[in-house]
């Protein structure tokens, strides 16, 4: 992504990385990529997930995840570059260059701690939780301890994700406008997971008012999201930091709380305290301007 533009809100200046290539796509070939990209990603996930529901599987199991939605984002980017717009993949960031994005990777990868940290503080802070009611076993100590490991090792799994909504989707949005194009295309990925709620995702059946509060709650924790790893996309012009911080939301932040402060807190309670725990690491990028630009990555 190349600098293109910088957007002024109040005395914070915020500078887009962008691709070389998104910019200099016609306009009308673009937008076609934009709603060709959302149709086959959005038709593909959500008919394989009615395909596993009427054949009575269930979303809470990882494979039956891994063979419906978790790849179905990168497989829309990877046709619409190929055959329906021609892009091809020079600015899809599949490089992860460690050398120059050490510091961006590490950040990524311990960011998932202070959520948890957060979470656990918000909780205690409002009555929720209190230290002597956590019951974890030293495996579980274990697995939280190596989260940075767990955010690389798992990564490969999230890029599904992110090789579709930060590498394709949120550079041909609203090009040189960082901040629209943010809260766009977190508001797309949010409304994507509405299907999980009633096929099983949380497990066994989920009451009518908790799945509807749940599809209400992923729009501003996948927004919130979006900034993080938007701004680890703007910075390095690599997929891999947003899908390492990505895998460690879900994975070190999410099951963190679920070992940490137990399940009875309840999923929807759960998101709201992500999503404050995201907003400091949120407002730090925002306010420093740290949406830096950099020459372009570009390279597949």
């Amino acid at each position: 992504m190349n600098p293109v533009a910088r957007q002024s809100v109040g005395s914070t200046r915020f500078r887009s990385h962008t691709t070389p290539v998104a910019p200099s796509v016609p306009r009308e070939t673009r937008r076609l990529g934009v709603l060709s990209y959302v149709g086959i990603a959005f038709g593909g996930s959500w008919a394989a997930l009615l395909v596993a529901n009427l054949l009575g599987y269930s979303l809470d199991d990882p494979a039956v995840q891994l063979l419906t939605i978790a790849f179905a984002p990168a497989i829309a980017a990877c046709i619409v570059r190929r055959w329906i717009t021609g892009e091809g993949f020079a600015d899809s960031g599949l490089r992860l260059r460690l050398r120059s994005n050490w510091r961006h990777v590490v950040a990524a990868v311990t960011i998932p701690w202070g959520m948890l940290a957060l979470t656990a503080l918000m909780a205690a802070l409002v009555g929720l939780w209190t230290p002597s009611m956590t019951d974890m076993g030293g495996t579980e100590w274990i697995y939280l301890a190596c989260g940075p490991l767990v955010c690389v090792a798992l990564s490969p799994i999230f890029f599904g994700e992110e090789y579709g909504w930060t590498a394709y989707l949120r550079d041909r949005l609203v090009p040189g406008r960082p901040l629209l194009t943010t809260f766009l295309t977190g508001t797309i990925w949010g409304v994507w997971h509405w299907p999980l709620p009633w096929v099983g995702y949380f497990g066994g059946s989920t009451d009518v008012s908790d799945a509807l509060w749940s599809m209400l709650w992923w729009i501003p924790l996948s927004i919130l999201l979006e900034f993080m790893i938007g701004w680890l996309w703007a910075a390095t012009g690599s997929v891999w930091p947003g899908t390492m911080l990505h895998a460690g939301s879900n994975m070190v932040a999410s099951l963190g709380m679920v070992w940490v402060l137990g399940d009875s807190i309840g999923v929807n309670t759960a998101t709201a305290l992500l999503c404050v725990a995201l907003t400091p690491f949120v407002l730090g990028v925002v306010i420093a301007g740290r949406w830096t630009s950099r020459p372009a990555a570009g390279g597949a």
